[in-house]
């Protein structure tokens, strides 16, 4: 079976950080399969001057393409349809897989047309996620749900991170038959307990202490604006602690400034951007790990962050939300507190903080449950069930 998998990824290595260790990692693991995978990167930024030339078509957009930028989106699948059409031509694909990408319908229409099995990765409700988040933007009337729902309904498979958004969909008429629900996952090999942390320790003068630690994106979803309260009341109960937050983000620069004053200021470490091959080296440094998401009305993740931590074989203390209540056994292989509930939250992160044996037992067993549940090699074999599926037909009917 011939493959092509396509994404629409802008500046892989910066903002679309977790979309393209996803992308790279499925990628690594279909290889591994024996199954002939090919990927095609339709917006291509590799370099940092590429990355820092789309961050500024980001600023013009968001300045000057106000009331034109969906439009220009839309319009835009003509120029695609005429790339991935030469590219189905040449590659003659057995079935395409495809991350589903805001606004762009262009490469369903053509698996219609030409009759090719379309497996449809959908990592959130786009459509929804625009018009709740993106308040500056004009939207269009109708055609962003409309583009959707068409890649939806021209796809004979389509695969959610969740089960919050596969209920989502369905829940907007598309046939629950053709919905599967496959997790993100990890490398385990990659994300390990045995790899030393001492290194970045002492580079961040956090040598001797419990640290706790945070790798994710500085943005509001992720729960960071509450790391100030909860910082300094562990800091006001205990005196051998280090934190080291790291990542960036619209709000690391606030965040970082309210601690400037503070007596345990030298405590608190913010490397900034780290490559994600570096990570599994910052998780080694860490004692415990944070994953303090907000109360979402809708909680459609599938946190990445999470599965590195757990296959790192740390401790979590993690907001009971989504999947990841469905992952954490709280107790048993994490440690889960209801969102919001900062009081709940530091007693929680005190039990592990006054006991390095359950330190260590939490974080084998969340080592174990993602080992079982989550890897990539088994997020890839299930997508690959998905594609041999449609290919031999098995599938519901288009609507």
């Amino acid at each position: 079976m011939n493959v092509l998998y396509i994404n629409y990824l802008f500046d892989k290595k910066y903002s679309s950080v977790g979309a393209a260790v996803h992308v790279k990692e499925f990628m690594h693991a279909a290889s591994q399969t024996g199954l002939k995978v090919k990927s095609y990167d339709l917006n291509k930024f590799d370099s940092e001057e590429a990355a820092a030339e789309s961050k500024s078509r980001a600023w013009l957009k968001e300045k000057l393409s106000r009331y034109v930028g969906q439009l220009n989106t839309v319009v835009s699948n003509i120029g695609y349809f005429r790339r991935e059409w030469r590219i189905v031509k040449g590659e003659k694909p057995d079935a395409l897989l495809v991350r589903y990408n805001y606004l762009n319908f262009s490469l369903a229409i053509i698996a219609w047309l030409k009759k090719i099995p379309l497996v449809l990765e959908v990592n959130s409700p786009m459509a929804l996620e625009d018009r709740l988040f993106n308040k500056k933007q004009w939207h269009l009337p109708f055609i962003p749900e409309w583009a959707e729902k068409l890649n939806l309904r021209l796809a004979n498979r389509v695969y959610t991170v969740s089960q919050a958004l596969r209920a989502h969909f369905v829940s907007q008429g598309i046939d629950a038959k053709k919905i599967s629900v496959v997790p993100n996952g990890v490398d385990v090999a990659r994300f390990r307990p045995d790899l030393s942390g001492e290194a970045i320790r002492r580079k961040h003068g956090l040598s001797n202490m419990v640290v706790l630690g945070f790798v994710g994106s500085f943005h509001y979803w992720h729960g960071v604006e509450c790391l100030d309260e909860y910082i300094e009341k562990l800091c006001q109960k205990y005196d051998n602690l280090g934190f080291l937050l790291v990542g960036d983000g619209p709000m690391r620069a606030e965040l970082e400034s309210t601690f400037k004053e503070k007596p345990y200021t030298g405590k608190i470490a913010f490397p900034g951007y780290v490559e994600h091959d570096v990570i599994p080296a910052y998780l080694a440094a860490m004692d415990i790990v944070l994953a303090p998401y907000p109360e979402l009305t809708f909680f459609y993740f599938s946190p990445l962050k999470l599965f590195e931590y757990m296959a790192a074989g740390k401790a979590v203390v993690a907001s009971k939300v989504g999947q990841i209540e469905e992952m954490v056994e709280d107790g048993v292989n994490g440690f889960l507190y209801t969102a919001g509930d900062m009081k709940q939250f530091v007693a929680r992160s005190s039990q592990l903080i006054e006991s390095e044996s359950l330190r260590k037992n939490i974080g084998q067993q969340a080592r174990e449950t993602v080992c079982a549940n989550y890897s990539w090699k088994i997020n890839a074999e299930k997508v690959i069930g998905l594609l041999r599926d449609s290919v031999n037909g098995e599938q519901v009917d288009k609507k």
